[in-house]
């Protein structure tokens, strides 16, 4: 004998799957519609009858999307042309969809259609949600009006961001900062990962050209591994863990842009220390420049290629989705050399990198120089203490901290924050060697703002 509870759970599972509406509005009468909560909305009159059983699920960036059918009965023997039509209850609901009745057109021998709608991967990460569609039925004179509610899933791929730039991307917070233990301000997440760098050591590992854009250089093992810092160094596969006891900007970052995504995060780390698009005897032996130059300040493209090849290793093997760029740097650049030329080298290397890192599951389509890959960058410090006095930069670095101010201007897509106020005086420390170098608070308040700036960048 078949329970009663199995079968009050059938009629409730058959009950929800189903959609139907019967509707039509002469001059003079706009119906009944009647909702019960369900999803389901029902409206009637009396020429024509159209209904319609919805699934209920929308996948984001399903090539196929979902198909809708919907059944016409007339009355009275109506044989006027019907036309269909669809579209969201609010702005809102129709971003990234595309829709289409097949036939859109139900002459009178015609009483079945076919509704297609299919959602293209967004901009930004989506979280689970409801979007509303109404749709139309009107032979010029008489129209129906239906309500369809389906629930949105996100696209099932992680989200990626490309760190670069150079220390204070790095993370130089100060020997013994990091609170990687339970509870800490720079615990791990299992939802954060990270590609599994090699140091950057240009004495061993990246020591010419080739070195740059190799893979077995660039990554180790475990290509994705938890995230924990510093990220630019490689996880001890021993331990599952890091020894080295500072911190960057990455994992606060990322742990905010968990509250609007349903997905992993995939943290690329790829910026190097007193690195800079001139030549820089102080620096690594790789530089920022996004195409080759005749300008003989101006240095190589290593740097920038490392980024890209680490960039396509990461989404090949996570299956995910650029969503971001974040760069910090600014400091090897400020010198009467370089200073002048900084924001137009910014401007070509954030759009080239646009341009240059593979398609991914968005498609080729978005690699365009102004793609809405959100690119976003920050002030330099202004740090105080008994080390040093950066409060005020001098002409060059002027320069550069007003190209950094500057770029949201020149490409779109792009956001600064400014992180003036993050000096002692506000509580906020310096880091490693000087206050060139953020502190650990600094850096975790800059990886927050750093995602306020993505949103507003992806506007």
């Amino acid at each position: 004998m078949i329970s009663t509870k199995l079968i009050i759970s059938h009629v409730v599972s058959v009950f929800l799957l189903l959609l139907l509406v019967v509707g039509c509005s002469s001059s003079g009468d706009s119906g009944t519609i009647n909702g019960d909560g369900s999803g389901i909305t029902n409206s009637s009159t009396g020429a024509f009858d159209l209904r319609s059983v919805a699934r209920p699920m929308l996948v984001e960036g399903r090539q196929s999307g979902i198909n809708i059918p919907f059944n016409l009965t007339r009355r009275d023997g109506h044989n006027r042309d019907i036309q269909l039509t669809v579209k969201g209850s609010t702005i809102g609901d129709d971003a990234f969809v595309t829709s289409t009745f097949v036939p859109s057109n139900l002459g009178a021998e015609t009483n079945s259609s076919t509704l297609n709608i299919r959602l293209d991967i967004a901009d930004r990460p989506l979280l689970r949600h409801q979007r509303t569609f109404v749709v139309t039925a009107t032979d010029g004179e008489n129209q129906a009006t239906m309500q369809i509610e389906l629930e949105v899933e996100p696209v099932a791929a992680p989200d990626v961001y490309l760190l670069i730039g150079q220390s204070n991307m790095v993370g130089f917070s100060g020997d013994g900062t990091k609170q990687s233990f339970a509870g800490g301000l720079d615990e791990p997440n299992d939802r954060i990962l990270q590609l599994n760098v090699s140091q950057n050591d240009q004495f061993n590992i990246f020591k010419n050209r080739e070195d740059f854009t190799s893979r077995s250089k660039n990554v180790m093992d475990d290509l994705i591994v938890r995230a924990e810092d510093p990220l630019h160094v490689p996880t001890d596969p021993f331990n599952n863990s890091k020894e080295l006891s500072y911190i960057g900007m990455g994992l606060s970052f990322a742990k905010a842009a968990l509250q609007d995504t349903t997905q992993n995060i995939v943290l690329v780390p790829a910026a190097w220390s007193a690195s800079s698009f001139c030549n820089n005897e102080n620096g690594p032996p790789g530089q920022w420049n996004a195409q080759e130059t005749s300008n003989p300040v101006l240095g190589n493209t290593w740097l920038f290629d490392r980024a890209v090849t680490r960039t396509n290793i990461a989404l090949e093997q996570s299956g995910g989705i650029l969503r971001g760029i974040l760069w910090h740097q600014g400091e090897s650049d400020s010198n009467s050399e370089c200073g002048s030329i900084y924001l137009e080298n910014l401007e070509r290397m954030a759009q080239q990198l646009r341009l240059q890192i593979a398609p991914d599951l968005r498609t080729g389509d978005l690699r365009q120089p102004d793609a809405n890959i959100p690119f976003v960058l920050g002030t330099m410090s202004r740090g105080i203490d008994e080390r040093d006095d950066l409060s005020f930069f001098w002409a060059e670095k002027q320069l550069v901290d007003n190209a950094h101010k500057l770029l949201p201007a020149k490409i779109a897509h792009a956001a600064v924050t400014i992180n003036d106020d993050l000096i002692p005086a506000n509580g906020f420390a310096c880091g490693n060697t000087s206050c060139i170098h953020f502190g650990p608070n600094a850096l975790r308040e800059m990886g927050r703002r750093y995602y306020a700036a993505l949103l507003r960048a992806s506007n």
